[in-house]
């Protein structure tokens, strides 16, 4: 062990070395260069950040019903590596901090909840507020339950949404972010969740689609009132204010997630409104959501099993239940719901329509709903309170359990930005050139170019080659730039997180569209550990397995530190248009569930597998004949 661990700090300070601070002067106490106006670790070929945009309070009214009493303060200090009281009793604290973080509490009652049970503020005196502060689990339950349903129906009660209490609770969200804010060391985001949960019809107000989105502002200019579901529940309407936000100098974007419980909406080949798509849609909708959320503790929107029956490593984090209530919880349709799929219909609506809809980088987050930011398998601290605090009650015989069993314990965001600021990470943002994973700080790096063949990983200014040629992760390479038709080189490298498992294999995704106007996909292994090799029909056997089940341990006895390659299609057709994008695997180790009952000395549960092959993608590469 010792061996690889001075492997993997070797391997981290090359990687470094290609991330050559240019700032000078004298460095200031917010961590700027009085000469240049850079961070200490400023980089013209950037650095690997790690964050979360997708973190939920008690001024959530769906936390505070968990009991969840965290504030945005709590959540910035935690994401800091400060300890933070947990509902449990217990104070909880992440085991490495993170690089930045967004808190993003529902728009839809922000901070009422709080409010009511302040006996000095006017809302508490309510006639929804008695009945919620109620002794009786049934008649609170059933005020709380009117509140969710108002949401997914757009029926708010109009006594908890006055606009002047509302200012003042988007006013303290900001400046929350403001006071935690440290160039250079810590960047906040003020933001929030625009929460669109359309039911099937107003018979099943319980069965809704989750179209949400974060909203986020890239500095401290934001408008007065957040645009919440109750204004719109259309993604249209959204973007119609952000639009009208922008021209106003407020630079903001939206972050969908969860595609895969939206029931085939978040990714439809028509509008919210049913009509059918065109240009305008096209070009709006990338304005305005230029990345997605593609994992988090609702599991993952990347790949489904039936959508892509030939992909081996496809059944990973399947979650599919509905947003509402009531047990069980009606399943959300595969198609339409998840990002693969959406990326190939893309492809497909750029020859019809003359744009790309889909054509969005990935993140992770965790939409933790008790103010800490949950990434860590060996460190769940549950995601919604009362619900699922402590291992004996996710555990637990019950429906309500058994379906938390299924959830992820969250994923994190991925960027190369030039140094930790809200304007270097905001600029990755929109560029797309942002990656995610499934909670391990894996750092993934992909460039495509037709002159990057003579790449030589050994030299320390390989990276300023790469995007001097080349082209990163999110963009675009398009015909006219090659002198021929020959194919284009693909720079793949990933290093594992330096405090985690080692690295089986990375893949690169490839979708296209032929002749015949179908889509089509196809997955390539293009470098691997342990000295494999591809057997005749392209696939690679399994690294192997150290976990120990009986104690819920690993070894890095197999695997990878580091994988990198270059690479290039042996099937690319220049007429065609395609997608490529990396994903890299983890060797297996256990999965939260299983520290859970190793920890109680109870059975495996059955909901799920005991391990898991932790991930990365990469943002796409999209070429265009």
């Amino acid at each position: 062990m010792k061996t690889e661990y001075y492997l993997l700090i070797i391997i981290l300070v090359l990687f470094s070395c290609t991330n050559k601070p240019n700032s000078v002067g004298i460095v200031t106490e917010n961590g700027t260069s009085a000469e240049t106006n850079k961070t200490s670790d400023y980089s013209e070929t950037r650095n690997a950040y790690f964050g979360d945009v997708h973190i939920h309070t008690s001024w959530s009214f769906d936390a505070f019903i968990y009991n969840v009493r965290t504030t945005p303060d709590d959540a910035y200090r935690f994401a800091k590596g400060a300890s933070i009281p947990h509902v449990s009793g217990k104070m909880i604290q992440l085991q490495r901090p993170l690089d930045f973080m967004a808190v993003s509490d529902h728009s839809e009652y922000m901070g009422v909840m709080i409010q009511m049970s302040d006996d000095q503020n006017p809302l508490s005196k309510l006639e929804i507020a008695k009945r919620i502060d109620s002794q009786d689990p049934v008649v609170s339950r059933k005020a709380f339950g009117e509140l969710g349903t108002g949401i997914a129906t757009n029926a708010p009660n109009l006594s908890l949404i006055k606009k002047e209490d509302l200012q003042s609770t988007w006013a303290e969200m900001v400046a929350s972010a403001e006071r935690h804010n440290d160039p250079g060391k810590f960047t906040t985001f003020p933001a929030y969740e625009w929460t669109s949960s359309p039911g099937v019809n107003d018979a099943e107000p319980e069965y809704a689609r989750n179209l949400h989105r974060n909203v986020i502002f890239k500095g401290s200019k934001v408008p007065g009132l957040p645009f919440s579901s109750f204004d719109s529940q259309h993604p249209e309407d959204l973007w119609k204010w952000m639009e009208t936000q922008r021209a106003n100098g407020i630079e903001l974007l939206a972050i969908p997630h969860n595609g895969n419980i939206s029931d085939g909406k978040m990714y439809a080949l028509e509008s919210s409104n049913g009509l059918a798509l065109d240009l305008e849609y096209a070009q709006t909708r990338m304005r305005n959501e230029p990345i997605n959320e593609v994992l988090q503790i609702k599991g993952q929107s990347m790949v489904h099993p039936d959508l892509s029956p030939n992909d081996e490593f496809a059944n990973f984090e399947i979650y599919q239940h509905t947003l509402g209530r009531g047990e069980p919880r009606k399943q959300s349709k595969p198609s339409g719901s998840f990002v693969r799929d959406a990326l190939k219909n893309g492809l497909a609506l750029e020859q019809s329509i003359g744009g790309n809809p889909f054509q969005f980088g990935f993140i992770g987050s965790t939409d933790g709903h008790n103010g800490a930011s949950n990434q860590e398998e060996d460190n769940n601290v549950g995601k919604s309170g009362l619900q699922d605090p402590s291992p004996e009650i996710r555990m637990a015989d019950n429906p309500a359990s058994s379906r938390n069993r299924q959830t992820s314990v969250g994923g994190i965001a991925g960027v190369w930005a030039r140094e930790n600021t809200r304007e270097a990470i905001f600029e990755a943002f929109e560029t797309k050139e942002v990656f995610a994973t499934s909670g391990p700080r894996i750092k993934v790096r992909f460039f495509g170019g037709w002159n990057l063949s003579t790449i030589d990983f050994e030299k320390t200014d390989w990276l300023d080659e790469a995007y001097a040629k080349g082209v990163p992760m999110g963009s675009n390479l398009r015909s006219e730039n090659s002198q021929n038709s020959a194919a284009p080189t693909f720079i793949v490298l990933a290093v594992k997180d330096v405090d985690g498992a080692n690295l089986d294999r990375i893949q690169i995704v490839k979708g296209w569209v032929d002749k015949a106007g179908q889509t089509n996909e196809k997955i390539f292994n293009v470098t691997w550990s342990d000295l494999r090799t591809i057997d005749d029909e392209g696939k690679l056997a399994r690294v192997g397995n150290s976990v120990d089940l009986t104690n819920a341990t690993y070894t890095n006895d197999i695997g990878a530190v580091s994988l990198q390659t270059l690479w290039t299609d042996p099937e690319f057709d220049a007429e065609f248009p395609a997608f490529y994008y990396l994903r890299v695997l983890e060797i297996p180790t256990p999965r939260w569930t299983t520290y859970d009952a190793v920890a109680l000395g109870v059975d495996l549960p059955s909901e799920v597998a005991p391990t898991i092959q932790e991930r990365a993608w990469s943002s796409p590469i999209w070429y265009t004949p």
